[in-house]
């Protein structure tokens, strides 16, 4: 697809980041389907994260990863393990379900980007903004978002991968409340047991 920059999609993308951006803290629990459009088969897990830009937990499917805005700690309670290891700073090449400020990032930047519709659900109205990555090698062709045109709240994200795999992100229960930065930081101390592998 051309690059376009849909007026009317830009207007609502710097409504939603301007109004995440304002918050001290975001928490809320999502879901993640996978399908599989090739096996024609589907996949959900339930998880939850905690957002204070750069820093982030996030919980799902006996995994645990947090993230100080310099260390991560990706703990695994199944194995009793937990890897600490210093990423890239570079957000670019991250994956969105690894790093949930992702979720919330301006969008404007590496898409194109339109206003596909809006739609009526249970009460509340949501812009449909459909994003195409200028850089042609990512793994999806498009992502499509729901916001709600009220909270300005971002209620669902689709992937669509290049290889017939599509996820579907649903965020709710959120809460807004300030959150310590020392939250973000694994603490082995209260989990004796776990093997500690250190690949800093």
């Amino acid at each position: 697809m051309a690059q376009v920059k849909d007026p009317k999609a830009e207007i609502i993308l710097e409504e939603f980041k301007t109004k995440t951006q304002s918050y001290p803290a975001i928490k809320a629990n999502f879901k993640i389907s996978i399908v599989d459009l090739k096996e024609e088969t589907e996949t959900s897990f339930m998880g939850e994260f905690t957002l204070k830009d750069p820093k982030y937990i996030m919980k799902m499917n006996n995994m645990e990863i947090y993230y100080d805005g310099k260390t991560l700690w990706n703990y695994l309670p199944d194995e009793e393990e937990v890897n600490i290891n210093t990423p890239d700073q570079n957000t670019e090449d991250q994956d969105f379900f690894e790093n949930p400020s992702l979720f919330f990032s301006d969008y404007r930047k590496g898409f194109s980007y339109k206003l596909t519709n809006e739609e009526e659900h249970e009460g509340e109205t949501y812009a449909i903004i459909d994003l195409y990555p200028n850089d042609l090698n990512k793994p999806y062709s498009r992502i499509r978002i729901y916001i709600n045109r009220k909270s300005l709240e971002l209620f669902s994200a689709q992937y669509f991968g290049k290889d017939g795999m599509r996820y579907q992100l649903e965020i709710n229960d959120y809460n807004y409340s300030q959150v310590r930065d020392t939250l973000f930081q694994f603490d082995p101390s209260i989990h004796p047991n776990i093997e500690v592998i250190d690949l800093r």
